[in-house]
């Protein structure tokens, strides 16, 4: 049986609170989930926390802030994986039926090398910037604080004014935004890159990985998914490929 202790979490709101204003008359709290979007091991279920939404609960089934075609995108990169929803219970597709706007097909580009990888995602930043789009509604976003850090140092090398994501108030400002995807989790930008993605995650997931390797790997492209839907507009997203030698992932990329 599979490992679901990735959950939903009510973080820093505690469940005996979460139940005791539920049970508050009429419409003592209005709880809004998306198992999907889990990216954190740990918390807990609704039901785990005495909370049952029998009757109550209303499935949300319209995309609003992505394009069809970033929607679709994203939800093929997470194509049969589990994840547990809300309540609880096993999920395995986007809840979204309707995504009403449609824009340009994200644009998935693979690097033999950083250098390379680095230096096409500045170019793309440029060209958007050329064509209008506003550098603070660009967010360019990593896995790591690592990658991060490099591609605020390849922008700023390149003359672009960057802000890191650690630092960003919420104040509007000309600035692209560079971090990782867990710091940009809640927010969204017309147009996302997402740099120096694992291209690994990408394609089906080798036959001999064990139950934890799955779960790892599922964890991993549940972030990739909450990154991509993080776009309004466009996206763009750069990955390098590894190959398995010896039961373990060695960079041929170098991009970890």
């Amino acid at each position: 049986m599979r490992d679901s202790r990735n959950r939903p979490a009510l973080s820093s709101y505690s469940t005996e609170r979460a139940a005791r204003d539920c049970r508050r008359p009429p419409d003592g709290l209005t709880l809004i989930g998306d198992g999907q979007q889990t990216i954190y091991p740990g918390g807990y279920s609704l039901a785990e926390a005495g909370i049952s939404v029998a009757g109550r609960g209303v499935l949300l089934s319209t995309n609003y802030r992505n394009t069809r075609e970033i929607a679709q995108f994203a939800a093929a990169i997470v194509e049969g994986d589990e994840f547990v929803d809300l309540e609880g219970g096993p999920g395995r597709a986007d809840a979204a039926l309707d995504v009403p706007r449609t824009g340009p097909s994200p644009e998935l580009a693979s690097f033999e090398s950083v250098s390379l990888h680095d230096a096409a995602l500045v170019s793309h930043v440029r060209a958007l910037v050329a064509s209008g789009v506003d550098p603070g509604d660009i967010g360019v976003l990593t896995a790591t604080n690592r990658d991060a850090l490099a591609m605020l140092a390849a922008l700023r090398a390149a003359g672009f004014d960057a802000i890191e994501l650690e630092s960003y108030a919420g104040t509007p400002a000309p600035l692209v935004k560079v971090g990782t995807i867990k710091r940009a989790k809640g927010l969204e930008f017309k147009q996302v890159l997402l740099a120096r993605v694992d291209g690994s995650l990408l394609s089906p997931a080798a036959a001999d990985f064990d139950e934890g390797a799955l779960e790892r790997r599922e964890i991993e492209r549940r972030e990739l998914y909450v990154g991509m839907t993080r776009a309004r507009d466009g996206l763009w997203v750069g990955a390098g490929w590894r190959e398995v030698e010896g039961g373990s992932l060695a960079d041929r990329g170098g991009f970890r």
